[in-house]
């Protein structure tokens, strides 16, 4: 066979992409299990599954204050978390989920930190303004401003991800290579004790 007939068994930068794209489907999965677990809560309540709900409510509840009187509330129940966690955790999913159609997943390279702390302003201002009492806060303001700053975080956790299992992938490789190696010398070592005496191998020579 002529090597202009040749044709590659596999596309070029597939490779390179698998991993990130591993790492970008696992983000998206665990924020939409999270979404959804945040809204299942009440809904399980609702209808007559008040130990999973309950289970959902305790998991939640090492993260959010939980109050009912500053929380979404569905069927008759508040939500897993408070207004501004619930918006926190939308404004990452839904940021993690647009996160390839705004930039490669190959790039690890994440905007400048200036960015986070913009999108951290609103929240912290609605936070203590309402605190001081000098303007009261709503859910939708909660909600809003804890979602701007999800979205603007997921794109400085997802370069993170795949970064990290790009870092994960080559020690397993490296690992792999020293394995390798080390089996090629002591294969050399058996190959040599083994070996006639007279010409099969320089060292055990006569």
């Amino acid at each position: 066979m002529f090597s202009d007939e040749y044709v590659p068994q596999c596309v070029p930068g597939a490779q390179s992409l698998r991993r990130p794209l591993l790492a970008w489907g696992a983000a998206a999965a665990l924020m939409l299990l999270l979404v959804g677990l945040i809204v299942a809560a009440p809904l399980a309540v609702a209808h007559g599954h008040e130990l999973l709900g309950q289970a959902i409510y305790q998991s939640f509840s090492r993260v959010c204050h939980q109050l009912p009187e500053r929380s979404f509330a569905v069927a008759g129940h508040p939500l897993a978390v408070c207004a501004r966690c619930a918006g926190l955790y939308a404004g990452l999913a839904f940021g993690v989920l647009l996160f390839p159609l705004a930039r490669s997943l190959r790039s690890t390279e994440t905007p400048a930190r200036l960015w986070l702390f913009i999108a951290a302003a609103p929240t912290a201002l609605d936070f203590l303004l309402g605190f001081l009492g000098v303007w009261p806060n709503t859910h939708f303001s909660r909600a809003a401003t804890g979602a701007l700053l999800g979205a603007v975080a997921a794109f400085f956790i997802v370069p993170g991800l795949v970064d990290l299992s790009r870092m994960s992938h080559r020690r397993r490789s490296k690992r792999a290579s020293a394995r390798r190696e080390a089996e090629r010398q002591l294969s050399l070592v058996a190959a040599e004790q083994n070996a006639p005496s007279d010409y099969s191998w320089p060292s055990s020579r006569i």
